[in-house]
């Protein structure tokens, strides 16, 4: 029995005391750890509701801040499309300017081309008309010159003719000469 005192008995009171001793025993200091764990759960419930509350913040900061950049690039992208619009517009209105032009100047020199292609046209019809007058003066002057060596022919066939007939004429032959007186 003395070791059922020693291995039960005295465990048990032991065990008593400890769980039922007031400020000192298991339960009284059960109570104490569970102040103070509940103590540092709300702590951490507070901690957790304080870094909720600044992620959220800092969410909504972001958030802002992103949507503030979006409208920004937005901003940039639509003065960028303007501005690509504005010169697209600009070159087209350019071209249109200078189509305008050049369709001007084409009307005119088309205009200088017919005015030209008539002088033209005027300057062959002269040249031509020269050209047969050249040739029917140079005809004329072929004739005249034709008209004067045939002239020139007859009178020698004419004065070879009349030197003939002077020749043969008696009327040109001197007399015989008289006799001589001696």
């Amino acid at each position: 029995m003395k070791n059922l005192a020693l291995y039960l008995i005295i465990p048990a009171f032991l065990l008593v005391a400890f769980l039922f001793t007031p400020g000192l025993g298991y339960f009284a200091a059960q109570k104490e750890i569970d102040e103070i764990e509940a103590s540092r759960k709300a702590e951490i419930t507070r901690q957790q509701k304080e870094e909720q509350a600044k992620r959220e913040e800092i969410q909504k900061k972001a958030e802002a801040d992103a949507l503030a950049r979006q409208q920004e690039r937005d901003e940039e992208e639509r003065k960028k499309a303007e501005a690509k619009e504005k010169a697209y517009q600009d070159a087209i209105d350019k071209l249109n300017a200078d189509i305008a032009e050049y369709s001007g100047d084409a009307d005119k020199y088309s205009k200088q081309v017919n005015d030209l292609e008539l002088q033209l046209a005027k300057l062959r019809d002269q040249k031509e008309d020269l050209n047969r007058e050249t040739f029917d003066l140079q005809k004329k002057v072929e004739l005249a010159k034709i008209e004067r060596r045939t002239a020139e022919m007859e009178v020698q066939r004419m004065v070879g003719m009349v030197a003939t007939k002077l020749d043969t004429s008696p009327l040109l032959t001197p007399p015989p000469p008289p006799p001589a007186k001696n």
